[in-house]
């Protein structure tokens, strides 16, 4: 009977989750902001391809961005999206290895009703509890690092199953690390989820940024995100 009820306990919690995170995901598709969910492990390059398409998004004219910068502790990340001219909320989960919605709605109050065209959210660096929890995002993507190997697509299913969009970053190490198999990877990740959109990029030569910033366009575009924002109460 004990595990049942701790069966019981953790669905009860995901789904008034779910049930806050669709309500949150409405009022800010009302408010025309795009939200989108940055998923990877620890030194994947979240916040330095944040920064890339930031500067992208701003080349093409968009400048109402806003950053919730979630980390265990301190604020170093949320530091340097602020240097970038973006307006930006640290979120330190004290230990807690997830993101869930009470937190995020605390991260977007502490913005003012400030309104944004594209908010970001630069989850935890875990591959295994963000996959379980609804941040209220329009779209979700998780980054695998070339250094980290293809084969995390074997061991974490979940977060390759209930994103959007794979973004394999640090492509300027596939000539250094000849073992990367990008089409076992490819075909692992399309029989998990196979929607699934996937991009190969590098921060630090520019590869796969903008392809990837037209698909984030892409996305608003067809979304329910108003495009004419209304006064949400």
């Amino acid at each position: 009977m004990e595990d049942v009820r701790v069966i019981e306990v953790k669905q009860e919690v995901l789904s008034d989750n779910s049930k806050a995170a669709d309500s949150f995901r409405t009022v800010l598709a009302q408010r025309g902001t795009f939200f989108l969910d940055i998923m990877a492990s620890p030194g994947a390059g979240k916040t330095t391809l944040l920064l890339a398409l930031i500067a992208r998004l701003k080349a093409r004219g968009v400048t109402d961005l806003g950053v919730i910068e979630a980390d265990l502790e301190s604020d170093v990340d949320a530091l340097k999206i602020k240097e970038a001219g973006v307006a930006s909320v640290e979120l330190n989960t004290r230990g807690i290895c997830h993101v869930e919605m009470g937190m995020v709605k605390k991260a977007y109050e502490a913005f003012a009703d400030r309104r944004f065209a594209y908010l970001f959210l630069e989850n935890i660096g875990n591959l295994v509890c963000p996959a379980e929890f609804d941040t209220g995002a329009h779209s979700r993507i998780m980054l695998l690092s070339v250094p980290e190997g293809y084969d995390k697509v074997y061991k974490y299913p979940p977060m390759f199953a209930v994103v959007d969009a794979l973004v394999v970053t640090k492509s300027d190490y596939l000539s250094m690390n000849p073992d990367f198999d990008m089409d076992a990877l490819r075909k692992q990740a399309r029989a998990l989820n196979s929607d699934l959109q996937i991009f190969v990029v590098s921060a630090r030569t520019g590869e796969g940024i903008d392809e990837l910033v037209t698909w984030l366009e892409g996305r608003r575009d067809a979304s329910e995100v108003e495009k004419t924002p209304v006064e949400v109460s």
